[in-house]
């Protein structure tokens, strides 16, 4: 028999009130006023136990009597209620405490400026929903034993006593060298290595490290607005080049008389087309930088997955003095790691390293213990591994499904990467085909997004990461029941 334990009472809230002893209001009703504001603004929360009335009194140093009668006149309006020896509660809900609570009078004006703007976290996905938006990872092909390993190894080592190598552990810049030296033809040493949260991160640190206000900078359009984002806020101004089906247009990088200072690049895998740089493209591009004095900035944020075509290497790897190059272990592992690195001649790593040094963004100790792990047991590659037949057999699938369709729409980027691109093959049909699928439930992307010069706006992603073969299976049944949901209206008759 297990022993009844009694619940524990919770202890007193902290109540800090301001008494004006001059004004001639009575103690009572400004201890009630104050009270009453603080519940309005839930600064004390509902069913909060509030300081017995003979302690209050003692730290307000007045009569107990002037607590027990603003208790008194709070639990007559239905504020406050007195349960006897264990005290006295904020009441769970009341109107008059909502009613007051919803109007904007007490809010601070940027707090208003949020609710009127109605900045909310981004829509996910729920219930019979299909979220076909890409930055997801399946992790359920790593197996638990592995990760469980690698945490027990990682909580092996105390974690160090200050924050740790701004550059990244030196363990897991080691093994990082090694990989990408084995798997991209990468050879660096460790220190020119810095370990990051991810992508965002990592543009955010080149940003701040390397740009200054006014300097000019090239993006590609349909591109990666997070690198934009980090630019902007850097005070540069922004160059848009269009991108085709063999990547980034080299050509339209520099314009007429300026020239930017920085490019980013997507090139194993353009985002969001999905295109890859060409041979020839790419040797224009490393002309272009040595040139025009211009850093390239090459993002291989999902080149773990390559299905056909040629496989090049970085740009890093034959213009290292030109070039960072930027990798997560996102699609790898699972973008909640927030784990990524740059690859960067010494002299920047330096500087990468002081900014992070000097803001505090070292990333978290075991995280990085974890990973290391993970690459110097060898069990990332027998992962890769895994899912890369996984993707590799997913994406067989889309083409199977969607080849019967080629005559209504097309599909694009599918030589490498998690997504690939669908659009009309006009754009009504298009936007028909949009409109059709979000009616059925499923969340995407539209090329649109990504897009500033609006040369190429018809289309969206289809991101399957993160699915199994019954979800996708499913969603490409929402698919097809789509394109018959269109037909039928169009020709109601057949």
């Amino acid at each position: 028999m297990v022993a009844n334990r009694p619940s524990r009472q919770p202890l007193p809230a902290l109540v800090a009130l301001e008494l004006d002893r001059v004004s001639g209001v009575p103690v009572f009703r400004q201890i009630a006023r104050q009270l009453r504001e603080k519940t309005v603004s839930r600064a004390l929360l509902p069913g909060t136990r509030l300081p017995p009335s003979r302690e209050l009194a003692s730290h307000l140093a007045v009569a107990r009597n002037c607590v027990v009668e603003a208790y008194d006149e709070l639990i007559a309006e239905g504020i406050l209620e007195g349960r006897g020896r264990h005290g006295t509660f904020v009441v769970a809900s009341t109107p008059a405490i909502r009613a007051a609570a919803d109007g904007p009078a007490w809010k601070p004006l940027l707090l208003q400026r949020v609710c009127h703007d109605e900045m909310r976290p981004p829509e996910r996905s729920t219930g019979a929903s299909f979220d076909w938006r890409p930055g997801q990872a399946c992790t359920r092909s790593l197996p638990l034993d592995v990760w469980r390993n690698a945490c027990r190894e990682a909580g092996r080592h105390l974690p160090p006593q200050g924050y740790g190598d701004p550059r990244g552990e030196a363990g897991l810049r080691r093994a990082i060298a090694n990989w990408i030296r084995e798997h991209r033809s990468v050879y660096v040493t460790p220190e020119q290595i810095v370990v990051t949260h991810g992508t965002g991160h990592a543009l955010h640190l080149a940003a701040q490290a390397l740009l200054r206000r006014g300097d000019l900078c090239a993006t590609e359009d349909p591109g990666y607005t997070g690198a934009a984002l980090a630019f902007q806020r850097s005070g540069a101004s922004l160059h848009y080049a269009p991108v085709d089906a063999e990547g980034v247009v080299v050509d339209r990088i520099v314009d007429d008389s300026v020239s930017p200072v920085l490019v980013h690049v997507t090139p194993a895998h353009q985002y969001p087309m999905g295109g890859r740089l060409s041979g020839p493209r790419r040797t224009a591009l490393v002309e272009l930088a040595r040139t025009r004095a211009m850093l390239i900035l090459e993002n291989e944020y999902d080149c773990e997955f390559h299905y056909a075509g040629t496989n090049h290497p970085p740009i890093f790897s034959y213009a290292p003095e030109s070039t960072l190059l930027l990798n997560t272990f996102a699609k790898a592992v699972s973008p909640s790691l927030r784990l990524g690195f740059i690859v960067a001649p010494p002299a920047v790593a330096a500087a990468l390293a002081a900014l992070i040094e000097r803001e505090r963004t070292h990333v978290s100790w075991p995280v990085q213990k974890v990973v290391e792990t993970l690459l110097v047991s060898g069990e990332l590659d027998r992962h890769l591994r895994r899912v890369r037949r996984h993707y590799g057999a997913m994406r067989d699938t889309i083409r199977e499904r969607l080849a019967p369709y080629a005559d209504m729409v097309t599909v694009g980027g599918e030589e490498g990467g998690l997504h690939v691109v669908i659009a009309g093959r006009d754009s009504a049909f298009d936007r028909d085909l949009r409109a059709a699928l979000r009616s059925n439930g499923v969340v995407f992307n539209d090329i649109g997004d990504f897009a500033v010069l609006e040369l190429a706006t018809d289309g969206f992603l289809l991101g399957y990461g993160h699915m199994d073969s019954e979800a996708l299976a499913q969603s490409l049944d929402v698919f097809e029941a789509s394109i018959k949901q269109i037909k039928h209206r169009d020709h109601p008759l057949r």
